[in-house]
């Protein structure tokens, strides 16, 4: 950004310094053409280098340094017109589009016939909202060179875009004369008549094509378009029909049939029109899942429109069985269903197709995740990593997988060295020392898992289940209880329903011999969900007893016992009626 805020004001200062540049409103590009500077040799050969790299480092992508290059020419020779049009340029794929009429407007008036320079300006003056400096700049270009009929098709396009309809359609119709009847001007000529109300000449000019071309089917397609452009859908599906008659394979005409159909509450139809359509095989498959495309994002409808959705996207795959996107899509398509099996068939299917897809296996990870085998996420995400063995995140699934399956030390070897291949991603790398913090405490290294939540926290401070592990974890080991409290109060903070988290802040709490305060927060975990967790369950009954009631704690440690908790303790509790640590 300080490059090109550094650039821009150069740039200024040298229009600044230039006073024969005007407003846009004053330019008069048919005065006398301003004398060029004439250049020293040593002038010149600085002049040309710094164009030559202008054009170098354009070729390269560099449009900020050919900028600057180029406003090196323009300090040599202010009045160089071809340096200001590569500028204009430029300007102008960075969205600058007022500096860069300003630019073009003094190269005009230093090469006013310049026919390139005057064609721009004439699109900027149409973009900066300048209608009518455009139409007169392009009525200028037309004087000047009147046989060129891509000009008059331009100017014929300005007018149109500045709402001057008459004068467009004249245009049209000039040019109409000089090359013949042409689908594109008849196009634009019925949108205009269209526009202005005249819709019986809007149909006129499309008749013109079918009566030249009675044969050609898309013609009649252009008139049924035109039926339901004004929602005359008995005039619009029998000019469908005729297209198909004409032409049986017409896909077009199939959609569009189905779409009126759909409107119409036909679903019958509706589904049969679009079957024709989507088993075309000569159909490009992206213009296929363009038309279903509004019905799979329609999150309200889409279980409504579960049943004909499937028999669609089945239908594409098998005019298209090695498209692996279709695949893709059928699977996002279950993923929305919240139909994971038959998404992780489709995702498998779509890897078949593509064994070396990068985003395919993200996205079948991930959904993987949610089924929680990490057996067979490990295995998945190792076959990752054959194909993409620098991808950081294959190594996070894999390496938390193996953590999963207790293979501690697999998981942290995988972890450490997806570390060095995250790059600048800074999210992902505390999320990798998180997970070689927890893996490294179960593990039995408290110092390795605490060194890890310090660089994971360094990197984001508010990590909640950092947060969380790490506050809990020092509890357990009794150290720095004071900051223990403060990252766990910090999590009820941030997520106050959150039962896990009021459970680490109760055990703080409790750990720290404020056995009131602990039940108070204890039993809000509870109403939150908390009763469902044998742990919870078991801290519960821990805190009863230390607030002196006994038989209240008991009833907590048989619930958390049934409940199936593994705690080593929680029978002798029960049995003696004692908290034991």
């Amino acid at each position: 950004m300080y490059i090109r805020f550094l650039f821009v004001a150069i740039l200024s200062s040298l229009l600044i310094g230039c006073n024969t540049l005007k407003p846009a409103s004053d330019v008069d590009v048919s005065k006398e053409q301003i004398k060029k500077v004439q250049l020293t040799d040593i002038q010149k050969r600085k002049f040309d280098y710094f164009f030559y790299e202008a054009n170098r480092e354009k070729m390269k992508g560099n449009l900020e340094k050919s900028a600057m290059y180029l406003t090196e020419c323009l300090k040599i020779d202010a009045t160089s017109s071809a340096s200001m049009y590569e500028l204009a340029n430029i300007l102008v794929a960075g969205n600058e589009v007022v500096k860069a009429q300003g630019l073009l407007e003094r190269a005009i008036t230093i090469e006013p016939q310049n026919i390139w320079y005057r064609l721009m300006l004439a699109e900027l003056y149409q973009q900066n909202k300048m209608g009518f400096q455009a139409i007169k700049l392009y009525e200028q270009i037309v004087t000047d060179y009147p046989n060129n009929d891509e000009y008059l098709y331009g100017l014929a396009q300005v007018y149109q875009r500045n709402g001057e309809n008459d004068k467009a359609l004249s245009a049209y119709n000039k040019l109409e004369k000089r090359i013949g009847l042409n689908e594109v001007i008849i196009l634009e000529k019925e949108k205009i008549l269209l526009g202005i109300g005249k819709k019986k000449s809007a149909l006129q000019e499309l008749n013109k094509l079918i009566k030249k071309y009675p044969d050609e089917a898309r013609y009649y397609g252009f008139i049924a378009d035109y039926y339901l452009y004004l929602e005359d859908h008995e005039n619009a599906r029998q000019y469908y029909n005729i297209v198909l008659d004409k032409d049986p394979g017409n896909v077009t005409a199939y959609f569009s049939l189905g779409n009126l159909s759909f409107q119409s509450k036909d679903t019958v139809q509706f589904v049969n029109y679009y079957k024709k359509g989507l088993e075309s095989k000569t159909t490009p498959f992206e213009l296929k899942f363009q038309r279903i495309l509004p019905f799979l994002m329609d999150s309200k409808n889409i279980e409504k429109y579960k049943g004909f959705l499937i028999e669609f996207l089945d239908t594409i795959i098998e005019a298209h069985p090695y498209e692996a996107m279709a695949y893709v899509y059928k699977g996002n398509f279950y993923r929305a269903l919240n139909d994971n099996a038959n998404a992780l068939l489709a995702y498998k299917d779509a890897l078949s197709i593509e064994e070396k897809n990068e985003l395919i296996w993200q996205d079948y990870l991930l959904l993987m995740l949610d089924g929680q085998d990490f057996s067979k996420i490990y295995g998945n995400a190792n076959v990752a990593l054959t194909h993409f063995p620098d991808n950081a995140f294959f190594y996070l699934i894999a390496g938390s997988s193996a953590g999963q399956l207790d293979d501690n030390k697999e998981a942290i070897r995988l972890l450490e060295l997806g570390l060095t291949k995250v790059g600048e991603n800074k999210a992902m790398e505390a999320q990798f020392y998180a997970n070689i913090g927890d893996i490294a405490y179960s593990d039995g290294n408290p110092e390795k898992a605490f060194d890890s939540y310090e660089k994971s926290l360094k990197i984001d401070e508010l990590n909640i289940v950092v947060l969380n592990n790490y506050s809990y974890y020092l509890t357990l080991e009794g150290k720095d209880l004071d900051r223990a409290e403060r990252m766990s109060s910090k999590c009820v903070e941030l997520e106050p329903g959150n039962s896990t988290y009021l459970d680490t802040y109760a055990w703080v709490l409790f750990k720290r011999e404020r056995y009131f305060e602990a039940k108070y927060i204890i039993e809000r975990a509870i109403d939150n969900g908390g009763g469902e967790s044998a742990v919870i369950v078991e801290h519960y009954g821990d805190i009863l007893y230390k607030n002196g009631n006994v038989d209240g704690a008991v009833i907590q440690w048989e619930k958390a016992l049934k409940m199936g908790s593994e705690s080593a303790t929680i029978k002798e509790k029960i049995e003696t009626k004692t908290y034991i640590e």
